[in-house]
């Protein structure tokens, strides 16, 4: 291939990286967009938290209590897309911020424990799966480090 040839392919190849990269910027959701599509979302949420079969967890996300809930591919596909706009709902705060996703997410999670009703079900840190009902504190730090009061009901 020529000098002038091999010009060509790399300004090509530039060319190319630049619109995609315009692409994404163009076509990447606000957190509005998400907000609007999490709205849409939230009467099936919070259904599927009444039933009992998904909750949230101490990083911010939603997930099934029970795994085989998620055979129903209607909940699975609820659950992912809730928490796909979640993390980068996440993303786009913790830049405001200027902190990052994670421990945007972590704040998010304690918010959404203190707001759980009694019955929801809460995913601890250590994994475990528990009622809000049966946290005896939980304002205190015990629903962060994953070793909450228990009553027994």
């Amino acid at each position: 291939m020529s000098g002038h040839g091999r010009k060509i392919v790399v300004s090509l190849g530039l060319c190319a990286a630049i619109l995609g990269t315009l692409a994404s910027v163009v076509c990447a959701d606000t957190k509005s967009d998400i907000a609007d599509r999490m709205a849409k979302r939230l009467e099936a949420i919070k259904k599927e938290k009444a039933d009992g079969k998904i909750g949230e967890t101490f990083y911010g996300l939603v997930d099934a209590v029970k795994v085989q809930s998620l055979s129903d591919e209607d909940l699975k596909k609820l659950v992912e897309d809730e928490n796909t706009d979640r993390k980068a709902f996440y993303e786009l705060g913790a830049k405001e911020l200027g902190t990052t996703p994670e421990s945007f997410a972590l704040s998010a999670g304690r918010r959404n424990f203190l707001a759980a009703k009694p019955e929801e079900w809460l995913k601890l840190k250590d994994g475990k799966w528990i009622q809000k009902k049966e946290l005896r504190a939980a304002k205190s730090g015990n629903l962060l480090t994953g070793s909450p009061s228990c009553t027994k009901a």
